[in-house]
């Protein structure tokens, strides 16, 4: 994908998600709401170019459908894999894959406005947000040296939401406890709240019926939790916290065993929606989520690694010199050869976006020659292949990568 198409991609994604969310937004009056679709629409006409007539009536129907619906037919679409996904739900909430295709893209964008402050590329300057939550956080606890870095990184991954209480006793600085908000509003039924089984971060609450029936259903907004089990139903109540049941109780396993994210097996209680915190949204997908198969990989290492090396602590190391990467790995052979991995995590939904990332970094910006990426999204490992291969690098999925290490370190994989 050529800049011009990258750039005419990301302003249109940015576009559609925010008219959309438009569309639904209950605070809006007629009038605002019609002036801001008008400044959308003419925000899109200006990515498409000359010669792509869209209407506004058009436009406005297009909204409801999903994101390939506005991409104008000399777009090139290609790796971004299916695009026939819709932006908001029924709720007005923004879906799982329209945030990361968002969120995604607005990374890149900021590679490539670095790239052109130091006189190395030109391109279309629509403006987008200069900070991201994510950045802000990794930058506030970088500030408090390597050993605190990795203490509130983990904090961060198995704390994604809790009370103002729970957080400070974590010992957070307070400038990264700002980085948590009021229970978002898609995940509350009356005055309570479900934590995700895998993530504990607050999951969507969404409004069914069936036969004629109402009732509700609790499912964590990153695809992969509800499918492998965070996803759960109840029935309205009309003064207790209501009791949830499996939405589907024969959830195959995940084929990855060892280093699956299982769920915790319970089902969750509700907890008052007052006093409780939650990481926001753009944090908890980019920090959390990531960071439990960070933190499952460095689990699953020491235990495998530990009968075979002298000081397991430092030869297995999580986040080394302040996330330069996520993980540095040092083990000695049967053959008295020294083998060392450094290694970066990502869990990209769209993997043509990883691809340009790379390649716009040429490598990983930390020097990772490991890119590793969880075991569902081995059908990105082609791809991320050929790039990492232009920049010395190499790509493999979690199980893949962790039975190279034991491999190398002489110890067998069961």
């Amino acid at each position: 994908m050529t800049f011009s198409h990258f750039e005419a991609f990301r302003l249109i994604n940015f576009t559609f998600i925010k008219a959309s969310q438009t569309i639904t937004a209950p605070d809006l009056t007629p009038r605002d709401r019609a002036e801001r679709l008008m400044r959308y629409h003419g925000d899109l006409l200006a990515a498409y170019g000359p010669g792509v007539p869209l209407s506004f009536g058009e436009f406005r129907r297009r909204l409801r459908g999903p994101i390939d619906g506005l991409l104008p037919p000399w777009l090139d679409r290609s790796g971004f894999g299916d695009l026939d996904f819709p932006v908001v739900d029924a709720e007005g909430c923004v879906t799982g894959n329209a945030f990361d295709l968002q969120w995604e893209t607005s990374q890149l964008h900021r590679i490539l406005k670095r790239l052109r402050r130091i006189g190395r590329m030109r391109f279309t300057e629509e403006q987008l947000q200069d900070e991201i939550d994510q950045d802000q956080m990794y930058e506030i606890l970088k500030g408090r040296g390597d050993a605190q870095y990795v203490k509130d990184r983990i904090t961060l991954v198995e704390c994604p939401a809790g009370t103002a209480a729970e957080l400070n006793k974590r010992g957070l600085p307070l400038n990264a406890i700002g980085f948590y908000e009021p229970i978002p509003y898609h995940a509350v039924y009356r005055t309570w709240w479900f934590p995700c089984t895998v993530c504990k971060w607050p999951m969507k609450i969404s409004k069914r019926m069936s036969a004629g029936r109402e009732y509700y259903r609790v499912a964590c907004l990153y695809g992969r939790h509800a499918d492998t089990g965070a996803s759960f139903m109840f029935r309205p109540t009309s003064g207790d916290a209501p009791q949830l049941h499996p939405d589907s109780p024969d959830t195959p396993a995940p084929h990855e065993a060892a280093l699956a994210l299982g769920t915790t097996g319970a089902v969750p209680e509700a907890k008052p929606v007052e006093g409780h915190l939650a990481l926001k949204r753009g944090v908890w997908r980019y920090t959390c989520v990531p960071g439990l198969h960070e933190l499952r990989l460095h689990t699953v290492l020491r235990e495998r690694l530990a009968t075979a090396l002298a000081d397991v602590d430092e030869a297995v190391r999580l986040w080394p010199m302040s996330d330069a990467y996520d993980h540095r790995i040092e083990v000695k052979g049967p053959d008295g050869r020294t083998h060392v991995f450094t290694v970066d995590v990502k869990d990209y939904t769209h993997g043509r976006v990883l691809a340009e990332s790379l390649h716009r970094n040429e490598g990983d910006k930390g020097g990772a020659e490991w890119l590793v990426v969880p075991d569902h999204r081995a059908d990105q490992i082609p791809l991320l292949t050929v790039t990492c291969h232009k920049y010395g690098m190499k790509a493999a999925t979690m199980t893949d990568f962790a039975k190279m290490v034991c491999q190398s370190a002489g110890v067998v994989w069961a």
